[in-house]
């Protein structure tokens, strides 16, 4: 083992081990690539040590392999996609949401409009405010009201209620 990686084997095979667990923890936990990124990291301190201190050769082979394993992971990832095997892994969402569309809040408070009712809570400027027997979450257009001031719709804005 020494002839073949030189003088510094024991580092080189304590990065392979560390790059390793590296990319199981890639593999198995879902990130960012921090996992992935230090697993290369390691590889590349393997194949730079290996260069500077054994042999150029020795470097060219360990690239050479750890290139040929990334192109067979790529090739394995895209037969994946290709056969619908990833998408039946259980980390995929396969659940879908059916239904149809509803109108969008602003259309049902367009009926406001003009509409009086009673500040439940201090307005500040937004709070509460019971309009036809239905609380309601309303801006007012003045800075602060107080509770119990009775107040009409104003304007509707999306999903914003004024008051004054």
């Amino acid at each position: 083992m020494v002839g073949l990686f030189g003088t510094l084997w024991l580092p080189c095979l304590i990065l392979f081990l560390i790059g390793i667990v590296f990319f199981i923890i890639e593999l198995c936990l879902p990130g960012f690539g921090l996992s992935g990124c230090s697993g290369v990291a390691c590889f590349a301190a393997i194949i730079i040590i290996q260069y500077t201190t054994n042999s150029p050769t020795v470097a060219t082979i360990i690239s050479a392999v750890m290139a040929a394993v990334i192109v067979a992971l790529v090739v394995l990832f895209i037969r994946s996609i290709n056969q619908g095997m990833l998408f039946r892994s259980p980390i995929v969402l396969k659940d879908n949401v059916h239904g149809t569309a509803t109108s969008t809040a602003s259309d049902s408070y367009a009926e406001l409009l003009g509409k009086e009712g009673v500040v439940e809570t201090t307005l500040r400027p937004s709070g509460t405010v019971l309009i036809d027997g239905k609380h309601y979450t309303v801006k007012s257009a003045a800075s602060f009201l107080e509770k119990g001031t009775v107040v009409h719709v104003v304007r509707v804005q999306g999903l914003d209620i004024v008051v004054e």
